[in-house]
């Protein structure tokens, strides 16, 4: 009966795998109409909940997800993940796979390479202000410290464009 229950649970970490990559599929060719269901039915942080799974396969997809909804690009998207707090995850696995050279550790680096070299706003203000202690001390790559200097730039832009507002023109 014990053999059961663990067939059971390999079966539906399948089935989740197989439904996030799904729902990565249809976020990248059917981006409108997905957003609103993932928008009304709470997907996101749905999915989030399984980058903590002890399954890496599960983590990785869930990461390959968000990955997905942050490449589109979306206003909506980027306000969702800040809202929701949905790195939370994303960032206590970076903090358990922080001095480690896998997979996981990679793919969160390019997930914030790929915020910062884009220059998603939101995003870069989210992640910096809420958890720059958790990798503020990661040295190996240039991401990091290339983040926090995209923010100081983008906070110094914002102060230059709110003075020559209040300058009459």
């Amino acid at each position: 009966r014990g053999g059961d229950a663990a067939e059971r649970q390999v079966c539906w970490d399948y089935a989740r795998l197989h439904v996030i990559e799904l729902l990565s599929f249809a976020v990248q060719q059917h981006s409108h109409r997905i957003k609103y269901y993932i928008m009304r039915h709470n997907v996101m942080p749905q999915v989030m909940r399984l980058v903590k799974h002890r399954d890496k396969n599960l983590a990785l997809s869930s990461l390959r997800f968000l990955r997905h909804c942050i490449g589109i690009n979306d206003i909506y998207y980027n306000r969702h993940i800040a809202k929701n707090d949905l790195f939370s995850g994303v960032m206590s696995l970076l903090s358990l796979h922080k001095f480690r050279n896998n997979l996981v550790n990679s793919a969160i680096i390019e997930m914030l390479e790929h915020i910062r070299s884009t220059n998603i706003k939101d995003l870069i203000k989210y992640v910096v202000e809420k958890y720059r202690h958790v990798y503020e001390g990661i040295e190996y790559v240039e991401t990091f410290k290339g983040l926090i200097t995209r923010y100081d730039q983008n906070e110094d832009a914002a102060r230059e464009k709110e003075k020559n507002a209040g300058r009459p023109g």
